[in-house]
């Protein structure tokens, strides 16, 4: 689909299941999508389509009875001073290999504020134990010890005094060539200071407070902006918004979302938007992945999606949106319901719901394939014809 250099991400024909009681819940079915270096990208879809599984998938975090049963998770790691390039494939790497990518390199925002920050630990020991364990604060003691002793030296009369301060100074900075293995208490502070300042970038008012408060004296707002913090602590390549504004209100939502195309610019951090919002992809979204009852369907730019989209699925869930213009007293809806993936359609999984459906599509499962420069879509029959023609 693009080069390596690109991309940082890349699912390829992903396959997950649920073994229960009922039977086999094929919740995954050889899902594709890939994101960009500095994109944001929309994995939109109803409820149940597998968009939060798809993440859990790349995050390792598919518990039992799930299992994945195949295909690709290439990550792209980039390394920030040589620039070279490690591809991992994170579905065959094991639960000690996948600690130092999750949280690190790939780290993830949850839908409920309310559920996920530790309600019996402060916001700040929160933040700082990611930090703790990801990062060295080798160099981070001491920029802090020589900020406290410049601040002594800002206060003090005494040449005596401001001979031995400034000597100390200069072997901390002698130090910084080679940096020791700083004392436990030492790393506890430097990583306190260090979650103070990510609770600054994410726009939290009084942030030294909050990171002495609760997660129950927060509101959802800067619970969430606490959890975003979290995941930004160790800059990682990929973040994950799994229905991160959904329990917010509007207001709040808006904040957040800014927030989030502000902290992409700033960090370079890639950033995958789950939602079944059409608005939020509208508002944050460069590039976005369709995904219908555990396949994609569609995958294409923002724009391009909503003035032209070629899979009837998409196209059904762009008419559901209200619009400001239209004056309806019932809105479109896709006829029919989500199937149930123990015994899901066969061909494609649309078709039940389709109003384009023909044989070709009870029989036989499209593949994914890029029908329009830039644009791909798995679809039989697909709404658009080459020459630009809308198929009615």
């Amino acid at each position: 689909m693009t080069t390596a250099d690109e991309i940082v991400l890349h699912v390829k024909d992903l396959y997950v299941s649920f073994y229960t009681y009922e039977g086999v819940v094929k919740a995954l079915d050889g899902v594709i999508m890939f994101l960009r270096r500095g994109d944001t990208m929309g994995l939109v879809g109803e409820t149940g389509c597998g968009k939060s599984v798809t993440a859990k998938a790349i995050l390792g975090l598919v518990e039992a009875p799930g299992r994945i049963e195949g295909g690709k998770v290439i990550f792209f790691d980039k390394d920030a001073e040589t620039q070279e390039i490690t591809e991992l494939d994170l579905a065959q790497l094991t639960s000690e290999e996948m600690l130092e990518i999750r949280g690190n390199k790939i780290s993830i925002v949850f839908q409920d504020p309310a559920t996920y920050p530790n309600p019996v630990f402060r916001i700040g020991d929160q933040i700082a134990e990611v930090i703790e364990l990801h990062q060295d604060l080798s160099l981070d003691v001491l920029y802090m010890k020589i900020a406290k002793l410049e601040l002594a030296l800002s206060e003090t009369n005494s040449d005596v005094n401001r001979a031995e301060i400034e000597s100390k100074i200069a072997y901390y900075r002698q130090q910084m060539e080679d940096p020791p293995e700083p004392d436990k208490k030492s790393i506890k502070e430097a990583a306190k200071l260090k979650a103070i300042e990510m609770l600054r970038m994410v726009r939290m008012p009084a942030p030294e407070q909050v990171a002495n408060q609760y997660p129950h004296e927060l509101s959802g707002g800067m619970r969430q902006r606490a959890l975003i913090a979290m995941s930004l602590a160790c800059n990682p390549s990929i973040l994950i918004c799994d229905e991160a504004t959904t329990a917010l209100d509007v207001t709040v939502q808006a904040q957040v979302l800014k927030l989030l195309n502000q902290l992409k610019t700033e960090i370079g951090t890639s950033i995958i938007v789950i939602t079944h919002d059409m608005g939020v992809v509208a508002e944050t979204c460069e590039w976005v992945n369709v995904m219908y009852a555990g396949t994609s369907v569609e995958s294409c730019a923002t724009e391009r999606l909503f003035t032209k989209p070629l899979h009837p699925y998409t196209a059904g869930l762009l008419k559901a949106v209200p619009k400001l213009h239209e004056d309806r007293e019932r809105l479109p809806q896709i006829r029919g319901s989500v199937p149930n993936l123990i015994s899901p359609p066969t061909g494609c999984r649309f078709h039940p719901r389709c109003d384009y459906a023909t044989e070709i599509c009870i029989e036989t499962k499209p593949i994914l394939e890029e029908l329009e420069p830039r644009h791909w879509a798995a679809c039989h029959h697909p709404l658009w014809t080459s020459g630009g023609k809308k198929n009615e």
